[in-house]
């Protein structure tokens, strides 16, 4: 019989982001992975994966929507959920078509063990394993502590203490022990709620599609820059992405004050560095914006105010709506909170080069994701190059708009080293260059709107 628990703050987090999205944008909550097989036995990986589930209630964990307060189910065993194919491999970018294939498919919130993978061999020796994880069971940071695991396993070593179960991190956060930090957050909440969300930005619907624009700038040298000039101000590299983030989204809103939602990995402490499970939360934190003040001050007041919003980054996210009063017209709170959020990931790590020439590439995508906030920013950092991943909703941000924006977050980077205490309203003076290898000379234009069914553009 499955042991059912109640869901962890990051667990309850994720089931209200999810619960929201449409039918058919389910798969943008799947997480994908894939592992290189080449040298083991297929009784090696089996084995391993046993050990995994084993080790871990995530990999064993179903939910129920429990008449609104969803619940989980901790199952004692469960079959492995990995489908085994045998065939030739000759193309090295195989896995890549592989993992678009599985990533497609959504799970089920209710009842589905949330994860599937397949094995791919060659003449019945492994090659390589996709893996899928629903973000309702693990988060990034889980799955390449599963990896590292999955290595040791199949290499013989002993992979590190496992951490606690979700199960047993949801109870440490109804304890009495834990009743002072989630106070502490209701009263961040409230000051936050009280200093005011950025009305210039729209709560939008949760279920309606929408136009939306979607630029990416992938640059080697800029994660590099950022590194060095986090290192000068003393503070760390995604609060320097963040604070010009910020200023050209104050520039375009006319304000100065934005209020940007952080992604917190909420594992701040020891016992939870090996955790299994989704912990991620956002929240927000409101920041002015002085025109006045040098790039160095501005930096600075945001890393402080990113890390004071960090202290807060695990709450009872139900709680939260009851201390807000009343449901936004929409009904949706995590747009209504998380107009605007800022994410930044180190995938691996491999340090950018500062001094990379390589040239920068920007580029939209042809068809934006529909629903979501009104504006988002992804930096990921993968392999020592950086991508800047904007979203927005041309109502709030027009493609001039975000291309100015997007030039912004290297400029400032750039001058932050340069010229530290230049003034951030001449930020933008004219005749400000950057190098190709921080922004192309020739931004490519926004595409079109769609073209007709049957008509060619």
């Amino acid at each position: 019989m499955p042991v059912e628990s109640p869901l962890s703050h990051g667990q309850l987090f994720s089931w209200r982001e999810i619960e929201r999205y449409p039918e058919d944008w389910l798969a943008e909550a799947n997480l994908p992975a894939t592992w290189d097989l080449r040298g083991l036995s297929v009784g090696q990986v089996t084995a391993a994966l046993e050990r995994l589930v084993a080790r871990h209630e995530a990999l064993r964990t179903t939910y129920d929507p429990g008449g609104g307060t969803p619940v989980q189910r901790v199952h004692e065993s469960v079959a492995l959920p990995i489908e085994r194919v045998d065939r030739v491999v000759t193309d090295p970018a195989e896995h890549e078509r592989t993992k678009a294939e599985l990533v497609a498919v959504p799970f089920a919130m209710a009842d589905d063990l949330n994860w599937r993978g397949r094995l791919v061999c060659s003449r019945g020796a492994p090659v390589y394993l996709t893996l899928v994880f629903s973000h309702l069971i693990v988060d990034l940071w889980s799955i390449h502590h599963l990896q590292d695991e999955f290595k040791a396993l199949t290499s013989g070593a002993r992979p590190a203490p496992a951490g606690p179960p979700p199960r047993e991190v949801a109870r440490r956060q109804r304890a009495d022990a834990w009743r002072p930090r989630q106070e502490g957050a209701e009263r961040y909440w409230r000051s936050v709620l009280a200093e005011g969300l950025t009305d210039e930005l729209p709560t939008l619907p949760a279920r309606v599609k929408r136009e939306r624009l979607e630029l990416t700038l992938h640059s080697r040298r800029l994660g590099g820059l950022a590194a060095e000039a986090a290192r000068r101000h003393g503070v760390t590299a995604p609060a320097v992405v963040m604070a010009f983030v910020a200023a050209g989204l104050a520039r375009h809103l006319g304000t100065d004050r934005v209020t940007m939602s952080l992604m917190s990995s909420n594992r701040f402490a020891p016992e939870d560095q090996h955790l299994i499970g989704t912990m991620n939360q956002l929240v927000p934190v409101v920041t002015e914006v002085d025109r006045r003040a040098t790039l160095a001050e501005h930096i600075k007041r945001l890393h402080w105010a990113g890390a004071r919003a960090y202290r807060h980054g695990s709450y009872d996210f139900d709680r939260v709506t009851e201390v807000a009063g009343p449901a936004p017209e929409h009904g949706c709170w995590v747009n209504h909170f998380f107009r605007a959020w800022f994410n930044y990931v180190q995938v691996d790590r491999r340090p950018s080069d500062p001094a990379d020439q390589t040239p920068a590439e920007l580029a939209w995508t042809p068809v934006a994701q529909p629903y979501g906030q009104a504006f988002r920013v992804r930096v990921e950092v993968r392999g020592g190059r950086t991508g800047v991943l904007m979203l927005g909703d041309p109502d709030v941000l027009p493609a001039e708009a975000m291309t100015d924006l997007m030039r912004t977050i290297p400029m400032g980077i750039q001058l932050a080293l340069t010229e530290p205490d230049r003034a951030l309203k001449d930020l933008w003076s004219a005749g400000a260059e950057l190098p190709p290898a921080l922004f192309p000379a020739n931004p490519p234009s926004p595409p079109g709107p769609p073209s007709p069914a049957g008509s060619s553009r």
